[in-house]
């Protein structure tokens, strides 16, 4: 099984969901949010193979993990809020809190523009190459489409990070 290993960094987004009462955002971000694509592997030289290799069912598949991630980055935000109001109650902990919050969001902004400018990267050169792969007009139409929707997917997870990266200024 492949990993879409470079969305590991998405994980930060993550980061205050528990960071908030430890004053340790980034560090303690890997085990929240997770985006994993099986089959997908970003930076792998056959990411073009791969891509063609997709069918309808992966494409929906891929679809609905990213769906997972967002579901994840929403119960962040949740959380963020959460910690929002609990500060708001609590004066001896909200400069913590505050601290927290800002150090989780500089972090995702920093990660998530990186991997994203790569990734849209990657994603521009399998297009590129697939123009001159020997393949059926099927699987072109297929390949174009499973681009298409990482595309789309990850513009979506862009958007839910940015919601994120919102609450933790707010």
């Amino acid at each position: 099984m492949l990993h879409l290993n470079k969305t590991k960094i998405f994980i930060l987004s993550g980061a205050a969901a528990i960071g908030l009462a430890f004053a340790a955002p980034a560090a303690l971000a890997n085990d929240f949010i997770d985006i994993s694509l099986e089959d997908l592997d970003f930076g792998d030289e056959d990411f073009l193979q791969q891509l063609i290799d997709m069918d309808a069912d992966d494409i929906a598949d891929m679809r609905a993990e990213m769906a997972e991630a967002r579901a994840e980055i929403r119960e962040a935000i949740g959380e963020v809020e959460a910690a929002r109001a609990e500060a708001a109650a609590n004066p001896e902990t909200k400069p913590v809190v505050i601290a927290a919050l800002e150090a989780a969001s500089a972090a995702v902004v920093t990660a998530t523009k990186t991997v994203f400018e790569e990734i849209r990267t990657e994603l521009d050169d399998a297009e590129t190459d697939l123009a001159a792969a020997d393949i059926s007009a099927e699987e072109m139409s297929e390949t174009k489409a499973a681009i298409a929707a990482l595309r789309e997917e990850l513009a979506g997870i862009e958007d839910a990070l940015g919601e994120l990266v919102a609450a933790m200024r707010a």
